[in-house]
């Protein structure tokens, strides 16, 4: 890869993260209560859902949190996507975290560009939950806290202006 090449995709690969300690307060959360589980979301060559992915429970809702794994450093991950998956008939954490490869590419311009350009790289942390108050709860105070970059969705109105301000 020529010079030209690597700044060409460097531009087209650039992630703004906003990182600012007054939003990383959770009060009422024990996390040493929670149990993250992980999945590596698609295979090495970015073609096919992972393996594992198979093994997402269908029995509960839940928070689900994609990370880019450079697999450089060790706990080098990249927060870059918030989401949830609320327990109904027709919904569940196995279903909704596979749905992003089923509808790739969608009409969500920065997931795509999340699994075209990470995809090999992504893996999931989900947290299993059946209440759904508590789901659509806890995925608004993390996306309020984290700002991951590619949620559009900030519920925070302070907190959407602030980054829009950017």
């Amino acid at each position: 890869m020529d010079e030209i090449d690597l700044i060409q995709r460097m531009k087209s690969t650039n992630i703004s993260f906003k990182l600012c300690p007054d939003l990383w307060k959770l009060e009422g959360l024990d996390w040493s209560q929670v149990t993250f589980h992980e999945k590596k979301f698609l295979n090495n060559d970015g073609t096919e859902m992972h393996e594992s992915m198979e093994d997402l429970p269908a029995e509960v809702g839940g928070i689900y949190l994609f990370y880019i794994r450079p697999n450089i450093l060790p706990n080098s991950d990249y927060l870059v996507y918030i989401g949830r998956a609320q327990f109904t008939a027709g919904q569940n954490l196995k279903k909704r975290c596979r749905s992003y490869f089923q509808k790739y590419p969608n009409e969500r311009p920065k997931i795509n560009w999340m699994i075209r350009e990470w995809g090999p790289h992504l893996h999931i942390r989900y947290i299993e939950l059946t209440n759904n108050d508590t789901i659509k709860d806890l995925e608004k105070r993390l996306i309020n806290s984290l700002v991951p970059p590619f949620n559009d969705e900030i519920p925070n109105k302070t907190i959407k202006r602030a980054v829009s301000a950017f």
